[in-house]
């Protein structure tokens, strides 16, 4: 029973998170351009967004936020090929506020191509 609670508890964690996610939501998965490096899908519905990143190296991801502005910072390593492996990350707000989202890819500032949500 304990054990029971302390997932549940962990499950609705009021903490600003982003782990990346293999079973991705239908309505996310109807919404994600193969075309699009970067994009971001919001659930206005639940308060999460997810985003989505094509990278041909290995991705390392964190939230972090400072004043109102959410830095996501995306970092990829080991590329070795071109071939583009799509990542899917879904960041839960949390108690957090923000009303500014930079995202830092290798360094740089990088824009969304897409932005949507449902």
């Amino acid at each position: 029973m304990v054990f029971v609670t302390m997932i549940l508890a962990a499950c609705n964690s009021s903490e600003l998170s982003i782990t990346e996610i293999q079973s991705i939501p239908i309505e996310v998965q109807d919404r994600i351009n193969t075309d699009y490096t970067l994009q971001l899908i919001n659930d206005s519905e639940k308060g999460e967004a997810y985003i989505i990143f094509q990278s041909s190296g290995t991705v390392a991801a964190q939230v972090e936020v400072r004043e109102n502005i959410l830095d996501i910072k995306l970092d990829s390593a080991n590329q070795e090929n071109n071939e583009l492996k799509q990542y899917v990350y879904k960041i839960t707000r949390g108690d957090s506020e923000y009303d500014t989202v930079n995202v830092i890819v290798n360094g740089q500032v990088t824009y969304f191509d897409n932005s949507t949500g449902f």
